[in-house]
């Protein structure tokens, strides 16, 4: 019995919402490797779709570098309280409503 064979025979005995699971990891397994869904290798995609999630990253890790540099120059004390200051401006625009 092939490696396939054995797989094929354990999949069939998986109730249906484990099949799900099991094509979702499989999906996923064959994307790490490169390989589409249709099983053509797609070096060429992966190798482009990696770049192109390598530049996102860098976009993304430097838009946050960015943000903790404007925290850092924040008027507002480190320990400053957000929540008490929305409620002290909440009471003193409506009042007490509860």
């Amino acid at each position: 019995m092939t490696l396939q064979q054995e797989a094929y025979e354990k999949i069939m005995k998986l109730p249906e919402d484990s099949i799900r699971l099991f094509i979702v990891m499989a999906d996923e397994i064959a994307r790490q490797k490169g390989i589409s869904s249709d099983g053509v290798s797609g070096k060429n995609t992966s190798s482009y779709t990696r770049s192109a999630l390598d530049e996102d990253l860098k976009r993304k890790q430097k838009a946050f570098q960015e943000m903790e540099e404007m925290r850092e120059k924040s008027p507002f004390p480190k320990n400053f309280n957000y929540e008490k200051a929305r409620e002290e401006a909440m009471y003193e625009k409506y009042g007490p409503f509860a």
